[in-house]
């Protein structure tokens, strides 16, 4: 199967009070400094001490991704001053299989608002609606309870354990996989 371009509308998606867009020159700053944050980096793929040249690579790498259609990623921003508060993303999109792996972050002063769970809902509904995936998956430690909140909200099942899954801040992480199909997608 050929690769096929993402096209992402220019104004993004929102649901008004979250917007996903992509990033810029201007957005490497603000993403830098929240992604230092020691619950992103003991959480998440991001390597402790991310500096701006390693952020404009990630913008880089989802803009290529757009052009070969296995990736995609968005700046969170705040719908009413376009803020940046995250980045979420789809990873390891696969047309043959139908499938992608969704990846989210918010900036510690952005939490606990359901900022995240708005992004992830968007998110999955443009990689149902407009990419035409049939399921979207994320690998969560277990003890990280509000991420799972997060995707546990928008519909997602936990559907097993994976051992040794990932390397997380230099070692092996053990994971849950979480998957939304469809009919999983909550209004």
């Amino acid at each position: 199967m050929s690769p096929r371009p993402i096209e992402v509308p220019a104004e993004g998606l929102t649901d008004g009070v979250v917007r996903l867009r992509l990033g810029s020159d201007a957005d490497v700053e603000r993403i830098t400094a929240f992604v230092q944050d020691p619950d992103v980096v003991r959480w998440t793929t991001i390597p402790p001490g991310q500096d701006a040249e390693l952020t404009r690579g990630w913008m880089q790498r989802g803009m290529a991704g757009l052009a070969t259609g296995t990736d995609v990623a968005f700046v969170i921003a705040n719908a009413a001053t376009d803020e940046p508060i995250g980045t979420i993303g789809l990873h390891e999109i696969n047309r043959a299989t139908e499938r992608a792996v969704a990846g989210y972050v918010l900036a510690h002063e952005a939490r606990g608002n359901g900022y995240a769970r708005r992004a992830l809902r968007l998110l999955c509904a443009f990689a149902f609606d407009d990419l035409q995936l049939a399921r979207v998956e994320v690998t969560i430690e277990a003890e990280n309870r509000a991420s799972r909140a997060t995707a546990e909200a928008v519909g997602f099942r936990e559907e097993g354990f994976l051992r040794s899954y990932m390397r997380i801040a230099g070692e092996r992480r053990d994971m849950l996989m979480y998957g939304l199909l469809p009919g999983d997608l909550e209004a």
